[in-house]
């Protein structure tokens, strides 16, 4: 006769365990080590990177970290400063916690914390001045409706910003009636900084700058930018769109007053997730620009009582998506698990054969600068003749190369964005699809 098997029931207090071991520990199947601590990171990174099953004798095993991508075969991926593709670990993190709050009928927005926390080491921050939203676009929307402005305060863009940043400041100033002023930034990267200095005025109430843009993949000085405000008694705003997870960002030492990003460009996290930064100064003298559910200190309907809350959280209103979160805590640990130095180097390192070769073609006009203390891991190059954005679609098509066109400040420049996942053999790829484009063109003048 056999033994019946006996199922573990999980209810009540056991929920966080089971989550944490069966949810959010999808990573002992997949990358064969224990997930990450649910608190810090920056802390435990050398212990952490020495267990990793992508580190071989000091160095990262990169076909390995490859793997961990679901991509379909045959694609060729160069648009993670668009969308980057979640890992393995990220999907299923987001999948089992949907199966398993779904069949419960629950939300479990305590969950949330855990992770904010997570991220707030990951940036070297405080958890408390770290909010949990869907994007970029929705980070600077709280932005623009949080700085009190009227008619005729100044606010700083540069023409090299996306629509997502820009927008927000745009419809503000058809609302009530700000000023924008525009910098025409120095594609060398070498004079942002005093570009920056020279545009502020006594009208100026807060300068909108991004860490890295989106158009040519220039790394501005945010962190000198920041103290220069401050010292002029002006905001500053960084769009971290293209940064976090490109490059190492440590919030304790840009000190903006605010930082927005999202989770799934080069964090690899789900789609819908993002993160705001409101300094503590901020965050005292400010109330949400939402009310509701989790945005309240103190509430009471029948006082007609309303306090909110001074901290990041406040932001994390009404019931949240759950399970997309957990799937970013996710992907902060699967990036921990190869470290962000690694990361940054190793996208420089793409991005520095691809310059190299693609200047062996003088029909290819390089936007992007080649000094690596400016750029990272975008490389921007026009050809000449070529509508960019029209050309990326049809090379997309026809031969599952996906660019991006840029269009932003009249570029017409074609977007090459290099991920942990890409090889030189890929890149090589994509240099011959671009040569053919440039000589094409040639033979068609």
């Amino acid at each position: 006769m056999k033994e019946k098997k006996s199922k573990k029931k999980v209810t009540g207090e056991s929920r966080r365990d089971f989550l944490k071991t069966k949810v959010l520990g999808g990573m002992v199947g997949l990358l064969g080590m224990p997930l990450l601590s649910w608190g810090t990171f920056n802390n435990q990174e050398v212990s952490t990177l020495k267990n990793s099953p992508f580190m071989q004798d000091g160095t990262v095993d990169w076909t390995a970290v490859k793997q961990q991508f679901t991509l379909e075969q045959g694609r060729y991926h160069f648009r993670t400063a668009s969308v980057g593709p979640s890992p393995k670990v990220v999907v299923d993190t987001v999948v089992d916690a949907m199966r398993d709050l779904e069949s419960k009928g629950q939300n479990r927005h305590d969950f949330i914390k855990p992770v904010r926390d997570k991220i707030a080491t990951f940036l070297n921050t405080s958890a408390d001045q770290i909010g949990m939203i869907t994007n970029t676009t929705e980070g600077m929307n709280i932005v623009a409706q949080t700085v009190k402005l009227k008619a005729g305060d100044e606010v700083i863009l540069s023409k090299d910003d996306h629509i997502g940043g820009a927008a927000p400041w745009l419809a503000l100033q058809k609302e009530t009636g700000i000023v924008i002023k525009l910098i025409e930034l120095d594609p060398s990267g070498k004079k942002n900084l005093d570009l920056v200095k020279e545009a502020i005025t006594d009208k100026t109430k807060i300068v909108v700058i991004c860490h890295v843009t989106c158009t040519t993949g220039l790394v501005l000085p945010v962190r000198d930018i920041a103290a220069y405000c401050r010292k002029k008694g002006v905001l500053s705003c960084v769009d971290g769109a293209q940064a976090m997870g490109m490059i190492a960002v440590d919030l304790q030492e840009i000190n903006p007053d605010f930082y927005v990003t999202s989770g799934h460009k080069w964090l690899f996290g789900p789609k819908g997730t993002g993160l705001i930064y409101v300094h503590k100064e901020i965050l005292a003298q400010s109330d949400p620009v939402y009310a509701g559910a989790y945005t309240d200190s103190k509430f009471n309907l029948s006082t007609l009582t309303l306090e909110y809350k001074h901290t990041a959280d406040r932001y994390e209103y009404g019931t949240r998506n759950t399970p997309i979160t957990l799937g970013f805590g996710a992907a902060i640990d699967f990036m921990s698990t190869i470290g962000m130095q690694n990361i940054e180097k190793r996208g420089k390192e793409l991005a520095r054969y691809f310059k190299s070769e693609i200047s062996k073609h003088p029909g290819i006009e390089m936007l992007t600068p080649k000094d690596e203390e400016c750029t990272a891991a975008i490389v921007t190059v026009r050809i000449k003749g070529i509508d960019a954005v029209n050309r990326c679609s049809h090379i997309a098509y026809h031969d599952n190369v996906h660019m991006r066109g840029i269009y932003e400040n009249d570029l017409n420049g074609i977007r090459l964005a290099f991920a942990i996942f890409n090889t030189k053999e890929e890149i090589d790829h994509a240099l011959q699809i671009l040569i053919r484009e440039m000589n094409n063109e040639t033979s068609n003048e």
